[in-house]
């Protein structure tokens, strides 16, 4: 089974924030036939994270590496090919900024209209998702 994996960069978690994502996601790939699909995001954070305990179990992995470093021709097209090629999506996403977060803020995630957790590309992913017909699961670290 393809499982998509993707979240917040690495800045935006505390270091127990953190470990909560890394507990969910080795959770997402104990299934001996887990794939992991994912974008390798070059801030680090879950994508990373996730290709290192993909890793770990000897699972495999399809990584979406973007094109370019902008949203119409690098993340937009590689995070429909995570939609794609996930049977399911699950957004690992924090619900406040950390103490001394210096990157841009948004009172909420426009992609879910919602200010549970704080804006993510990955909620996006995970709505192209959802209009494949594919399950997806937000984890909404506290």
């Amino acid at each position: 089974m393809n499982i998509g994996i993707v979240g917040h960069e690495a800045a935006k978690f505390t270091v127990e924030a953190e470990d909560e994502a890394f507990q969910i996601i080795r959770e997402l790939l104990e299934p001996r036939d887990a794939v992991l699909v994912s974008g390798g995001c070059h801030l680090g954070g879950v994508d990373v994270w996730a290709e290192w305990i993909a890793d770990e179990k000897g699972r495999a992995k399809i990584i979406h590496l973007p094109k370019t470093l902008a949203w119409a021709t690098g993340y937009k097209p590689r995070n429909l090919l995570i939609a794609r090629d996930s049977d399911e999506v699950h957004v690992i996403v924090v619900c406040k900024y950390p103490p001394g977060y210096s990157g841009m803020r948004f009172d909420l995630c426009y992609h879910c209209h919602t200010s549970d957790h704080i804006k993510s590309g990955a909620c996006w992913t995970a709505k192209q998702a959802q209009r494949l017909v594919k399950l997806t699961v937000w984890h909404e670290i506290l």
